[in-house]
C-alpha cells in the first residue's frame, strides 16, 4: 500500500479541480528519476509531477477523501510517503510535492525529490520540478 500525505489545503483544491473532469478521473502523481537538479535539497535527482488521469490496469488506486490517487508502478517507490501540499504566495502558486522519506542526493545525483505544479514561471511552471 503506498501512503501519500495531502494537506487540507491540498485536497481543498483537487475536489474543486476534479469537479471540472468528465468520467472516473482520479489524480494521478508520477515520478521522473534522473530529473537532476532542481534546486529543491541540494539538487534532486527526481522531479514529481500532477495530473487528472483515468486509472491503467496495473496502476496502484489509493481512495482519498473526495477522489482517488493513481500511481504507476515505476513511481510507487518514489512516491511512497510523499506530502502534497497547495501553497499560494507572492513567488508562488500551485500543488508542492515533497517527499522527505527519500535520501538527500548523492555525488552522482541518483536519489531524493521535489517537485511542484502551478503557476510559478520563474521556475518553470506546470508540473514537474521548481523551487
Amino acid at each position: 500500500m503506498i501512503s501519500v500525505e495531502f494537506k487540507t489545503t491540498a485536497q481543498e483544491q483537487i475536489r474543486r479541480l476534479i469537479q471540472g473532469q468528465k468520467g472516473e478521473v482520479g489524480v494521478r502523481i508520477y515520478a521522473q528519476p534522473g530529473g537532476g537538479g532542481c534546486g529543491c535539497g541540494g539538487g534532486s535527482a527526481v522531479a514529481f509531477g500532477m495530473a487528472f488521469s483515468k486509472a491503467r490496469a496495473d496502476d496502484t488506486v489509493v481512495k482519498v477523501d473526495g477522489f482517488s490517487l493513481l500511481v504507476d508502478p515505476s513511481s510507487q517507490k518514489f512516491v511512497d510517503g510523499a506530502v502534497v501540499d497547495y501553497v499560494e504566495t507572492l513567488q508562488e502558486s500551485g500543488f508542492k510535492i515533497t517527499n522527505p522519506t527519500l535520501p538527500e542526493p548523492d555525488e552522482a545525483g541518483l536519489t531524493g525529490g521535489c517537485g511542484s505544479c502551478g503557476s510559478n514561471s520563474a521556475n518553470g511552471g506546470g508540473c514537474g520540478c521548481g523551487g
